[in-house]
């Protein structure tokens, strides 16, 4: 979900065939054989601090989630065409469902480059825990199922990104972008050495594209985190399968906030400013509702004493 200026629609050409749920990615780092769930470290105290049951009633909600963005002064706006809306956030049956909705006129544009027409008012939300992977947390968990539409113009994401406006890093788990390739995200300052790592100028991203068959229906979403000397070390998978290892470098120490939005238009649209045709009208988009569905998310970590 980073905004910084980037020809994102370079980044985000995808080649390959969808085969079944997943193909192989790309743009990770190659290993012998992929890791199974890691054991968590010895001696550490485990603790949850985001319970599977926070989706179960607007008082589980609230005291571990918080509306919209967790940006100071706008958090109802970032790098897409959506206008986020506290009324755009439901639960029932232990599902969160985000709708963005089309507009018959834009209201205004996002204060966040690249300055998107809001065409869409849509859903965020955040979690009240920080995630802090240092010393006394070295290992976070943090997983969910989700049922994502997708297409040109829609961008969904399950996120984590440096408490703002620290940026990077940002670790992308569910993020898709226009289409049906799910984009599993590491976003650097400077470079972490993964192979297939581009630079943006200011930044560095490792990203691993998974082709999804369906994302529409339920898929688990997960990534690992784990402190290795100033670094922290990111295993992403899908469905339980694992996907790619990236670093973060020099993520130790750093908080980020934890987040999951249907964001709308903009580079989910193929458009990279007011140059691009349908730039005004944000299209090609849908012109009803898009829904994003979450259930069972939840997040734990080890803590060292």
């Amino acid at each position: 979900m980073a905004e910084r200026g980037i020809d994102r629609r370079r980044l985000l050409t995808v080649c390959g065939l969808s085969l079944g749920l997943a193909a192989l990615p790309t743009g990770a780092r190659a290993a012998a054989s992929p890791p199974g769930p890691r054991p968590r470290r010895a001696g550490a105290t485990w603790e949850n601090i985001i319970e599977k049951s926070s989706f179960g009633s607007w008082a589980a909600f609230d005291q571990e989630w918080n509306r919209l963005y967790p940006w100071d002064g706008d958090a109802d706006t970032h790098n897409g065409a959506a206008l986020m809306h506290a009324d755009q956030i439901a639960l029932s049956g232990g599902v969160l469902t985000l709708t963005a909705t089309r507009l018959a006129a834009a209201q205004g544009t996002s204060p966040h480059a690249p300055h998107a027409p809001l065409w869409y008012r849509s859903g965020a939300v955040h979690a009240k825990e920080l995630i802090l992977v240092d010393d006394q947390f070295p290992e976070y968990d943090i997983e969910g199922e989700f049922s994502a539409q997708t297409g040109p113009g829609v961008w969904p994401a399950f996120w984590t990104t440096g408490e703002w406006p620290a940026w990077p890093p940002e670790s992308d788990i569910l993020e898709y972008v226009g289409d049906s390739t799910n984009l599993f995200n590491t976003w650097n300052k400077t470079s972490s050495g993964d192979e297939g790592e581009e630079s943006g100028g200011d930044h560095f991203v490792t990203r691993a594209k998974v082709p999804v068959a369906d994302p529409a229906a339920w898929h688990t979403y997960r990534v690992w985190m784990y402190k290795q000397g100033p670094d922290v070390m990111i295993d992403y998978y899908l469905d339980g399968t694992w996907v790619a290892t990236h670093r973060g470098r020099n993520w130790a120490g750093v908080p980020q906030r934890l987040i999951i939005n249907l964001q709308m238009g903009s580079y989910a649209s193929g458009l990279d400013g007011p140059g691009d045709a349908g730039w005004a009208g944000q299209l090609p988009g849908p012109t009803g509702d898009t829904l994003l569905r979450a259930r069972n998310v939840w997040a734990g970590r080890t803590r060292a004493w």
